[in-house]
């Protein structure tokens, strides 16, 4: 005989309501997405970041490519200057060519002034000041009349210190532009090891054909140059 409970539930196993099931399910499909969608966005910050540091590294590389071409040319036209300099001094010095001729500029120092307080080192700077005081003295002379010419066109200054300071000034600046184009980085030496450079690339000068290095001169306005660094620097 059938017990009377035998077609009872039991209250402790009554089953799962078919919308209880179906709310897990979607919990755990809606957990599952967010952790999806929280993983892509993730992904894509990370990727977005990665590729922001390459771009600011790209950046910066070609800004530093721009101002490493920018400095170079500056000295490649300060050299094309110095030596036009140098051929008016040598004229002079040889008593050859007219005041008028001699005073001519293929390039004006004004163009390049402003572009060495900007871009070049600090013993470029100095050195330069240096040669457009010297070229500056020269001219002044000539503008006073204190300049003779012969009966054959040639002619010299009275004054016949100012050539040779120009000329000591313009090696110096040579071998200033020849440290600075070989020396990358050269703006971060010491004082010291830049006139240590300096003189080094002073004795590597070639020589000249027609004149000697004034030596004593060459280091005066070398020592000049550098007791300004200090004292700025002091």
């Amino acid at each position: 005989m059938d017990s009377p409970l035998a077609g009872c539930k039991d209250p402790g196993m009554a089953s799962t309501p078919e919308w209880a099931t179906l709310l897990t399910a979607l919990s755990g499909s809606l957990v599952g997405g967010l952790f999806t969608f929280a993983g892509v966005a993730w992904s894509q910050r990370a990727t977005r970041e990665r590729e922001l540091t390459i771009d600011r590294m790209r950046h910066s590389r070609d800004k530093a490519d721009h101002l490493r071409e920018t400095r170079r040319q500056l000295l490649v036209d300060m050299a094309e200057y110095v030596e036009d300099r140098q051929a008016w001094y040598d004229n002079m010095e040889n008593l050859t060519g007219r005041a008028a001729d001699l005073a001519k500029l293929t390039l004006h120092p004004n163009q390049l002034t402003g572009r060495v307080k900007l871009y070049a080192p600090p013993v470029i700077q100095q050195l330069w000041v240096t040669l457009l005081a010297a070229n500056a003295t020269i001219v002044w002379n000539i503008d006073l009349g204190n300049y003779q010419q012969d009966e054959w066109g040639g002619g010299a200054l009275d004054d016949r210190t100012c050539v040779p300071r120009a000329q000591a000034a313009a090696d110096l600046m040579t071998a200033g532009i020849r440290a600075a184009l070989s020396d990358e980085g050269s703006e971060l030496f010491g004082l010291d090891d830049a006139e240590a450079r300096l003189i080094a690339e002073v004795n590597a000068l070639p020589t000249h054909p027609h004149r000697e290095p004034n030596d004593e001169l060459i280091a005066e306005i070398r020592a000049e140059a550098f007791n300004r660094l200090r004292a700025n620097a002091g």
